[in-house]
């Protein structure tokens, strides 16, 4: 009996990664698909506005560009401010 045990251990060890990386994969796609929508409205718009200029290869670089750019925005929108935060820097046009 202990040597099935040590087997099912030993597999199961060996299994392991391959239970992480499908994990991380469902998550990565858990992800991407509340933005799944609007990515695809934008592109339409892209296609629609630029469809002429492009190639068949281009589309999705252009998603995953857009997606990129989506997910900037909600981290951008997550930080909070108030009006008594100042800006990075001033911008002097004449050198004071």
């Amino acid at each position: 009996m202990a040597k099935r045990d040590r087997r099912r251990f030993l597999q199961s060890i060996a299994a392991a990664p391959l239970g992480v990386a499908c994990a991380e994969s469902a998550q990565a796609q858990e992800i991407s698909s509340p933005l799944a929508g609007q990515v695809d409205e934008l592109a339409e718009l892209v296609n629609l506005r630029y469809g002429k200029y492009l190639t068949d290869g281009d589309m999705p670089e252009i998603k995953r560009g857009i997606e990129r750019m989506l997910r900037n925005a909600e981290t951008i929108c997550k930080v909070k401010i108030t009006n008594a935060n100042e800006p990075d820097f001033m911008f002097h046009p004449f050198g004071d």
